[in-house]
């Protein structure tokens, strides 16, 4: 089977971009007491009530950063909202870690639930344990990132590709003449990698911009993005720009920049807390976000809708992956708006939630 891409076009959602960026700029920073005001679904869908009562279980690749906690405070918020019980939340740990993964998926089986909520520690190598799980009964649905299997029930996530998109389209608007230094990220990620194929190719539609080449592989952590980024900056003085997939990577790029006291500014992808004020400073150009709150809420959403057997509003298959799925559009995080982003809402869970305080 290919390895899919959604890297050619925006998907199923992305008309609602617009409407998303109006209520950015409108709503100002949304605080707790206001988030009750805000549609949770900004109008993707409209949210019901389970009326026959089923069980969802949840591995995902791990919660050290606020996108995956996003996704699982998002299923578990909506689930106690709408009736679904969750029966647990457990994480791989890491990037790879299949192995792991594996025996947690088949711990849900024995859990007796109806669904798995399955965050992908790879792209590959699930297909035999979904199919297992399909054949008792128990439908996977992937959310977050993709899964390469045709067993997969539907998945809720994001187009990778637009992520790589809108960051080389930030770096163009700013300063089209520029060398970009690169870190792709983890091997065998597909999220990595559509991220950045995507990011290359539409730097290629902008005059002047190089984009120097990086190698897959390490971590997603700071450390990780601190090391490689000072590596790079020390070999290319001419650096303009460093991408990165995912903001913990960003966060420790910037940090090399000020470290080297370079000239150089950071375009990444999912907003963290501690990114922020690095987003005010200057230093971090432009951050996609990813709104793993509403992915979690709308996977249950649909959930429901599955299970009784209603309409499935905006859920499409196109062979950009071989399962029904729905996207949410990212938007750009900038300087400029920065102070007006609902983050509480879509982005970033309430501060010292974790899965202890829902288990």
């Amino acid at each position: 089977m290919k390895r899919h891409s959604i890297a050619a076009k925006r998907f199923g959602f992305a008309f609602k971009a617009a409407a998303i960026a109006l209520a950015a700029a409108c709503l100002g920073p949304v605080h707790a007491a206001e988030q009750e005001s805000v549609d949770r679904l900004q109008g993707l869908l409209e949210p019901i009530k389970a009326e026959k009562p089923f069980k969802i279980g949840v591995t995902l690749v791990h919660l050290q950063d606020d996108f995956w906690k996003g996704i699982a405070y998002g299923i578990q918020d909506e689930a106690k909202r709408s009736g679904v019980e969750v029966s647990q939340i457990t994480v791989a740990g890491a990037y790879g870690n299949v192995r792991e993964q594996f025996g947690q998926l088949n711990a849900l089986k024995t859990l007796g639930v109806d669904y798995v909520a399955l965050g992908p520690a790879s792209f590959d190598g699930y297909d035999p344990i979904i199919k297992s799980l399909k054949e008792a009964g128990i439908k996977t649905l992937a959310v977050g990132i993709p899964v390469n299997s045709g067993n997969i029930a539907f998945g809720v996530g994001q187009d990778e590709g637009t992520i790589g998109k809108e960051l080389a389209k930030a770096i163009c608007a700013k300063k089209p003449d520029s060398t970009t230094l690169t870190i792709p990220g983890p091997a065998g990620a597909e999220w990595a990698r559509l991220r950045y194929v995507a990011f290359q190719e539409q730097a290629k539609q902008c005059p002047g911009m190089k984009v120097v080449p990086g190698s897959f592989g390490g971590g997603v952590d700071l450390g990780y993005g601190l090391s490689q980024a000072s590596d790079l900056l020390l070999r290319t003085p001419e650096a303009n720009f460093i991408y990165t997939p995912v903001i913990p990577l960003g966060m420790g790029a910037a940090q090399a920049v000020r470290q080297q006291r370079r000239d150089v500014q950071v375009v990444s992808s999912a907003i963290v807390r501690e990114a922020i004020p690095l987003i005010k400073e200057g230093r971090i150009l432009a951050v996609t976000s990813e709104p793993g709150i509403l992915m979690g809420r709308l996977l249950v959403q649909y959930a429901i809708r599955d299970h009784e057997g209603k309409p499935m509003p905006n859920l499409q298959k196109d062979g950009a992956l071989p399962y029904p799925y729905a996207v949410t559009p990212p938007m750009v995080v900038t300087p400029e708006n920065v102070d007006t982003f609902p983050f509480e809402v879509f982005e970033l869970p309430p501060k010292g939630w974790s899965i202890t305080a829902m288990q």
